[in-house]
C-alpha cells in the first residue's frame, strides 16, 4: 500500500527515536510521501519557554540525521491518542508509526489501545522491546 502522508511519533530517546523514524522512512519511501515528526509531552506542561527550544532542537537534529526529508516537526502537549487522531485529520495523514514497549507498564498503562480506537487511518505499531 502506498501513503501521502506519514507520521511518526517519538519520545525523543535516541535509539527508540530512531527505530521509529527508520520504520516511518521505508513506509514513506516507495512513494516518496510526506513525513511528519510529532513529539507528544503527555506528562506535564512546559512552564521554562527553553523546554520547548530544547525539543524543538532535538526533534531539528532528528530530522537532520534520518536521511529523508521531513515535512514538518511538531510539538504538542496533551494525550497522545488525541493529538495524534487531531493531527491525522488536520494534515490528511493516511499512516501512524507509533513504538510500544514490551513490558508490564505498557502492557496496562500504554497507549496504543487508545491509538487503535481513535486514529481513523492505518497505523503501524513498532516492538521497541522493554
Amino acid at each position: 500500500m502506498s501513503y501521502q502522508h506519514v507520521l511518526v511519533t517519538v519520545d525523543l530517546s535516541d535509539a527508540a527515536s530512531k527505530t521509529l523514524i527508520d520504520k516511518a522512512i521505508e513506509q514513506a519511501k516507495p512513494s516518496n510521501s510526506k513525513l511528519t515528526i510529532v513529539y507528544v509531552e503527555t506528562d506535564h506542561l512546559r512552564e521554562d519557554p527553553k523546554d520547548e527550544e530544547h525539543i524543538q532542537a532535538h526533534l531539528k537534529r532528528l530530522a537532520d540525521e534520518c536521511g529523508y526529508p521531513v515535512a514538518d516537526k511538531l510539538s504538542v502537549i496533551g494525550d497522545l491518542h488525541m493529538k495524534v487522531a487531531d493531527l491525522v485529520d488536520k494534515k490528511a495523514i493516511d499512516l501512524v508509526v507509533c513504538g510500544h514497549h514490551d513490558n508490564l507498564m505498557s502492557r496496562l498503562f500504554g497507549s496504543s489501545h487508545k491509538l487503535v480506537n481513535n486514529v481513523k487511518t492505518d497505523l503501524l505499531v513498532v516492538n521497541l522491546g522493554s
